[in-house]
């Protein structure tokens, strides 16, 4: 025999098999057999929804009209609402627009005085900062992603491309041995460049491209357990079959560091291999590499920035919202979701019995991640009955994050700043420099040395309208990570009147970092013109970010296995509650925009994956038609 069939006829893979034929016909009548939709809502995909580009609005006062209209009890009470957002976030405003262009009413609330959630910008000293959106895959080709985002913002959000080599990571800085690394756009552009810079390292390079593009491939999977039955999930996993079916669960059940460190020993290359992992705030010894992974394939074709800076993103949506009769209004803090007989009847403004205003629908989605949902927004007994319960202790919040806003007089071009980001290392570590700052040591044992790592962006290098709209002027943004326990004392206290103690401490931190970019950069030194710094507790206030984690719920390896994965999802197991925004899919812009379009199909029962790919393939086909026919007319001119 050339080989042993008595695997086959084990009884356990034998349901193994039955069950992967099973799954495989349920996935085909789920998500690709058509059904009829309700005659109530209208597909949101049915058409192009695009219409020709508008000039960019700069006056504040007509931007503030979207951005900044304020909750009262009139407007919140004018219509019965068919759902109703919590949080303007991107997983909020993606869910309320494709709602609302299905014919749905849709209010949105946001505690904050700006619309955006992560997306907002704030303005300072005559500077305007960006707070979330550093860059995002390329946005400026026919990709499905753009297809969506166009479709919830009429096509008006318009990217402008950075620099080819976008990312730029300098390791061992503030060191003689200092040495730097360009990533640059184009597929498979990166890889050969890296066998061209570690030629000895070649087969290790090729091996972890390989391992990439076979996670990619499998991204699916991932989000198939998001909707299928929560049973199903358990079942096939109990068989080993998301694994053995997989590579995303067979690679992504592995760390990070794992996988790096079985591939190479040159420092170098393992922390080129992993340098992104700020993104999402997981080191790599307790990162999937899946994710990884992930932030690989986003920035294979380059990276962009929307023109207009980030608020251009929720100022666009808005108003599809608003057009089928919605409502998007600020300063509206959700105290309360509001339940009858074991499901959701509403939500509860304000905390003050004599002032709260109850606003009612049969539908409630929320953005404002897990913790905050499970934990605060709902009475105990009703939470304990969601599936995603067991996650309010089984996951934490991701670590805090700090940030360092910095005006600078001079254009870009004056300064030497570029359309392009950095990822500063003090050392050529994956981790062991965050790890002394998490390990519970003091904070005298680190204030005062070169922070271990961080990211710098230059916001008003990347956007092509910053010059007209702050002419002389130029910005840099700095994210890093502190412990939420270096601040918690003064959490309580009120924002921007915590204490001279409190400010030299973020400070003396933010200065320490500033120092640091000045070394790379000496002819900056002398045009700083006002600098702030952000700390969890600032995340905690004007994001609503459970100890200051702006990416929401750790990204852990478990977060990526069947399991938890599978709990994470738009269902909530309460009638009319679900999720959408960061929790549900993981961190990002695009993740997020995911998790509103996974949302709203589960909301309308129907299968809006498959509407928006049949739209795509209509955009590109009618794109691609227009370029041929362009091309024939310059030929014949």
């Amino acid at each position: 025999m050339l080989f042993n069939v008595a695997p086959l006829l084990d009884g356990r893979n034998q349901a193994g098999v039955i069950l992967a034929v099973f799954l495989g016909y349920y996935i085909k009548r789920r998500f690709f057999t058509s059904k009829k939709r309700s005659i109530k809502w209208k597909n949101p995909f049915a058409q192009d929804s695009r219409s020709p580009l508008t000039p960019l609005v700069t006056e504040q006062e007509k931007r503030d009209e979207i951005l900044k209209k304020a909750f009262t009890k009139q407007l919140a009470t004018e219509h019965q609402w068919d759902a109703i957002v919590i949080g303007s976030g991107m997983g909020g405003l993606s869910s309320a627009a494709l709602l609302s262009k299905a014919g749905l009413k849709v209010l949105v609330l946001e505690k904050h005085g700006k619309c955006g959630g992560a997306c907002h910008i704030f303005k300072a000293e005559g500077y305007e900062f960006d707070v979330g959106i550093h860059y995002v895959g390329n946005l400026t080709r026919h990709t499905l992603n753009k297809t969506l985002l166009d479709q919830i913002s009429d096509g008006q959000i318009q990217w402008a491309l950075l620099e080819n080599n976008f990312d730029r990571v300098i390791v061992d800085a503030m060191s003689p041995t200092q040495r730097e690394y360009n990533i640059p756009s184009g597929r498979g552009v990166w890889k050969n460049q890296l066998i061209e810079q570690f030629p000895e390292e070649k087969k290790a390079i090729e091996t972890f491209f390989s391992m990439v593009n076979k996670v990619t491939r499998q991204t699916k999977a991932w989000v198939m357990v998001k909707v299928i039955p929560i049973w199903l999930v358990k079942l096939i996993s109990l068989f080993g079959l998301p694994r053995f079916l997989s590579d995303f669960y067979a690679l992504g059940g592995r760390t990070l560091k794992d996988v790096i460190e079985s591939l190479t020993k040159n420092k170098d290359l393992q922390l080129l291999f992993a340098y992104s992992w700020g993104t999402y705030g997981e080191p790599p010894n307790r990162s999937s590499f899946a994710l990884q992974a992930l932030l690989h394939a986003h920035y294979e074709d380059g990276a962009t920035y929307p023109i207009g800076g980030a608020s251009e993103i929720p100022y666009r949506i808005v108003p599809v919202i608003e057009r089928a009769g919605g409502r998007v209004l600020m300063k509206a803090p959700v105290s309360q979701i509001l339940t009858e007989d074991g499901r959701v009847t509403g939500v509860r403004v304000g905390n003050k019995e004599s002032s709260a205003v109850d606003i009612f629908a049969p539908i409630v989605i929320s953005d404002a991640g897990v913790h905050n949902t499970l934990m605060d927004l709902l009475p105990e007994n009703i939470a304990k009955t969601s599936p995603a319960w067991p996650l309010t202790s089984a996951m934490k919040p991701g670590i805090g994050c700090l940030s360092v806003f910095i005006g600078l007089r001079g254009t870009a071009e004056e300064l030497g700043l570029k359309a392009e980001n950095l990822w500063v290392f003090t050392d050529s570590s994956l981790e062991d420099g965050f790890n002394n700052i998490f390990d519970g040591r003091t904070l005298d044992d680190v204030l005062y040395k070169p922070y271990p790592a961080f990211f710098v962006g230059f916001p008003s290098a990347k956007d092509p309208s910053w010059e007209s709209r702050y002419p002389g002027r130029s910005t840099i943004t700095v994210v890093s990570f502190a412990p939420y326990s270096w601040f918690a004392q003064w959490s309580d206290l009120t924002v921007k009147k915590r204490g001279d103690e409190y400010d030299s401490l973020k400070n003396a931190i933010g200065q320490q970092i500033i120092d640091q970019i000045t070394h790379l950069y000496p002819d900056l030194k002398n045009a700083i013109d006002y600098f702030s710094v952000g700390t969890p507790i600032t995340n905690e206030h004007y994001l609503n970010a459970k100890e200051g984690a702006i990416y929401g719920l750790e990204h852990g390896v478990e977060r990526f296995s069947p399991k938890q994965a599978s709990l994470l999802r738009p269902e909530t197991g309460i009638e009319g509650l679900f999720l959408s925004g960061q929790d549900v899919m993981c961190s990002g812009l695009v993740s997020a925009m995911l998790s509103g379009l996974l949302c709203a199909s589960s909301v309308l029962k129907t299968n809006l994956f498959n509407d928006l790919i049949l739209l795509h393939k209509k955009v590109k086909a009618a794109a691609a038609a227009t370029a041929t026919a362009q091309s024939q007319r310059s030929k014949e001119d």
